[in-house]
């Protein structure tokens, strides 16, 4: 049984997404955790020759968490600086980071499709 190359690169986009969602909500929580289990990943992307694929997938879901858990809290958190409640200044920097994460991921994502439906 043979891979075919679409087959190949999509296994590793939709490991790069899960491994992604989770990196990003610890770069979040715990960085060094985060960002330590993103770099490994991205070691074993090297090995197995589909380092595009698996880097666009890690950067959509970490993206994606990234973008929804401060995109949440920037919605929800509206107490001014005399009220009782969340204030979460500067929260617009870190929101904007996260979308872009998210759209380097996106634009790897149809790179890897063009590449992919190209050579297969």
């Amino acid at each position: 049984m043979t891979r075919t190359p679409v087959r190949g690169s999509r296994s590793a986009w939709l490991a790069g997404l899960t491994v992604g969602a989770g990196a990003g909500f610890l770069a979040l929580e715990l960085p060094v955790l985060g960002w330590l289990i993103a770099i490994a990943f991205l070691a074993g992307g090297l090995v197995s020759r589909r380092l595009l694929a698996a880097a666009a997938g890690l950067l959509v879901g970490s993206g994606l968490t990234w973008t929804t858990l401060i995109g949440r809290v920037a919605l929800t958190c509206r107490g001014s600086g005399v009220e009782l409640g969340c204030r979460a200044p500067g929260i617009e920097t870190w929101l904007a980071v996260g979308a872009g994460i998210l759209a380097l991921g996106l634009a790897a994502t149809a790179v890897m499709e063009c590449r992919t439906r190209r050579s297969g």
